[in-house]
């Protein structure tokens, strides 16, 4: 792999998938010719679903997704006037699962408990992370022969399977529907239903298409889950602004005469906390990958061959002093300061990409999902602390991250405690 430096990043996002195309990078970095990860090169129906369907239609989403999350919210423990241990990785998974479901799939079937225990399984057991991690310690001509050995690739496909089970019957049964016009309304507007109106020839497949759902479901609860994570145990460790994203949930509240859609885009403290919370948690250390379909002269002279892995070094570009102003302080506030000055309130979101902050990518291959992403993280966080006080188990004591290869996750073994508030003010 060529970890090039921040200077190629224009050079980089502005060349065409003819030359150095990022889906085969993709594939590559999660071993699809073996966890059954590359249907993403034959498709790319998800990308173009999500970026015409879902993001333009999110206004549309809110009220299913709070729906949803106030009803998965009763499932955390009881805690009134007492204090209750969560082990938040897999408590904010059951959060993240269950309002994905709902715009994934929508209602019934996003309460359905073989589709709930699969998506939440594959998230929770991440099959496919556990056999590119142990693959990649070995020799790439053993390859083939471990990717059927190992347990977690027939873990692996065997959700992908049950998906197949559970939605093979309802895309068929919604395909019909739609060709009478008498599709309910409730599942017209989910990613399912849309990517069924969107295929076209082998992505019509209904087989394909459960496959692509539980492909972009893990995806999907997989980036909420971890920066929800990493959000609750950075406000858990800096207790301090908690009462302050209560207090602009409040006023946001109060200005906007009650608590609608568009209350989320002001939200600018708490959207500053979570980006800043994702520059100390990346996902990755490293982003924009592509590889090199033809070879490439960069304009500095350097030679990339055809078949070369490049990418770039987003951790250490987002803790570059030349780039960031103290960037080893946690700056909860960081980017809610920088969107005060002239010219720049559109800037500096957790969901925009810009040069140099590359969590999401940069260019007209960024995540498409990271508008639905965000607002799903809010949505979740509004609830959350509003109905809860909750703090470190020890304090000072943030429970560290674990790192596998170049991926980042949050301690899944780590500890909060919460209690229901005195008097909770959830907005909705």
């Amino acid at each position: 792999m060529v970890i090039l430096p921040g200077s190629a990043v224009d050079e980089i996002r502005g060349l065409p998938r003819e030359v150095a195309n990022p889906t085969i990078a993709h594939a590559h970095n999660l071993l699809g010719q073996y966890t059954k990860m590359d249907l993403i090169l034959r498709s790319d129906l998800h990308f173009r679903t999500i970026q015409s369907k879902v993001t333009p239609n999110l206004n549309s989403l809110t009220d299913q997704m709070e729906d949803e999350v106030s009803w998965a919210i009763q499932r955390l423990p009881k805690c009134q006037d007492k204090w209750v241990t969560i082990h938040p990785y897999h408590t904010v998974l059951d959060l993240v699962a269950s309002t994905s479901a709902r715009v994934f799939v929508g209602l019934p079937l996003c309460r359905d408990p073989r589709w709930l225990e699969a998506s939440i399984q594959f998230t929770e057991n991440n099959p496919v992370f556990v056999t590119v991690c142990t693959m990649r310690l070995l020799p790439t001509w053993m390859h083939g022969i471990l990717s059927w050995m190992l347990p977690s690739n027939w873990r692996s496909a065997g959700y992908i399977r049950q998906a197949q089970r559970i939605f093979v019957p309802e895309i068929q049964r919604r395909r019909t529907l739609i060709q009478r016009g008498e599709l309910e309304e409730l599942t017209s507007q989910t990613l399912l239903t849309w990517m069924i109106q969107c295929a076209e020839g082998p992505d019509s497949d209904a087989r394909h298409l459960a496959h692509l759902e539980i492909v972009i479901s893990l995806a999907a609860i997989h980036t909420s889950q971890m920066n929800s994570v990493h959000v609750l145990y950075d406000l858990a460790a800096r207790p301090e602004y908690i009462e302050q994203l209560r207090e602009e949930i409040r006023t946001v509240a109060a200005a906007d005469g009650g608590w609608n859609k568009s209350s989320y885009t002001r939200l600018r403290k708490m959207d500053s906390f979570m980006k800043e919370s994702q520059r100390f948690n990346p996902p990755s250390v490293l982003s924009l990958h592509r590889v090199m379909t033809q070879a490439h002269t960069m304009s500095d002279g350097t030679y990339l061959p055809k078949g070369a892995h490049i990418s770039m070094p987003v951790q250490a570009l987002q803790h570059d002093p030349s780039i960031v102003e103290n960037p080893e302080v946690f700056d909860g506030l960081r980017y809610y300061h920088l969107r005060q000055k002239p010219g720049e309130a559109h800037l500096h979101q957790f969901a925009t990409t810009e040069r140099l902050q590359l969590n999401f990518g940069h260019g007209k291959a960024s995540c498409p999902g990271r508008f639905f992403a965000s607002l799903e993280i809010k949505t979740i966080l509004v609830k959350f602390i509003t109905n809860y006080d909750f703090k470190l188990v020890t304090e000072g004591q943030r429970p560290a991250n674990l790192r596998a290869h170049e991926f980042i996750f949050p301690n899944p073994k780590g500890e909060l405690l919460i209690r229901e508030r005195e008097k909770p003010e959830p907005p909705y």
